[in-house]
């Protein structure tokens, strides 16, 4: 059903492109990652900066319902500084990123006059890598996150100079982790769910003409506890495993060039 969504949602953004307005660009965002494993003082972090390229187009239209389509490429290097489970001694190492996220969205418009204000809703996919780097190998960990999207945007139009913005909520639907356990000496690998859980994003941009475009960004994700997976070790041990309370903050600029 999901996907039959995604699709029609597709579809029409294929029959609305040609009265639709584009947008690419690219930018840079400080990303944070932070894990809250129970039972430990200590709470893994994630820091540094990412870049990202975005391909955007919105229909055109002064009020009523219309569509849109949103797509970001995204990855970089971070520090991650965390700790030993056995004795607790602090490690610092790096985790290479590489993801894309890509979300249909339906919206209504309003006419204020110079701006025009949309009641918007959102679905999309959020899958990325992340590659912890270790002595020998690379703890991989991929993620695929469906999510919703719920939002106000107060548009100027793009022919014209001016600011603009957009806030909401984002909600994970459905949440999928693949931690590789083989690589960590466990014979099964089964996925785990991490619980999802409502965030907030923001946006704040300033058109400069008709080209160009200059946007401040935040963006977030809060992920609970996952529910326990049973996984065998190489001894035939069995153990429970699961994704800790872990939560994503990032702040962005991007330069958009319209077409």
């Amino acid at each position: 059903m999901i996907g039959r969504i995604l699709l029609t949602i597709s579809m029409l953004a294929v029959i609305s492109a040609a009265q639709a307005a584009w947008d690419v660009g690219g930018g840079l965002e400080d990303y944070r990652w932070t894990e809250y494993p129970e039972g430990f003082n200590g709470t893994p972090k994630e820091t540094g900066m990412r870049s990202a390229l975005f391909v955007n187009w919105t229909q055109e239209g002064d009020q009523g319902a219309l569509f849109a389509w949103r797509a970001k490429l995204y990855g970089g290097t971070v520090n991650y500084d965390t700790f030993l489970i056995s004795n607790g001694a602090p490690v610092s190492t790096k985790t290479d990123y590489g993801g894309a996220a890509s979300e249909g969205q339906m919206l209504y418009r309003a006419n204020l006059g110079a701006y025009k204000l949309d009641y918007l809703g959102g679905l999309g996919l959020d899958f990325w890598r992340r590659s912890i780097r270790n002595t020998g190998f690379n703890q991989i960990e991929d993620y695929a996150i469906l999510f919703m999207r719920a939002g106000l945007r107060l548009a100027k139009s793009k022919r014209e100079a001016g600011f603009h913005g957009e806030c909401g909520f984002k909600y994970p639907v459905s949440t999928w982790e693949d931690a590789h356990l083989e690589s960590m000496g466990y014979t099964s690998n089964p996925s785990l769910s991490p619980k999802g859980e409502i965030s907030g994003y923001a946006e704040l941009g300033y058109r400069i003409n008709a080209r160009l475009d200059v946007l401040g960004y935040y963006d977030s994700w809060r992920f609970g506890r996952s529910a326990d997976v049973m996984a065998t070790d190489t001894a035939g041990n069995a153990w429970l495993i699961h994704q800790p309370e872990s939560s994503m903050d990032a702040l962005g600029i991007k330069l958009l060039v319209s077409f």
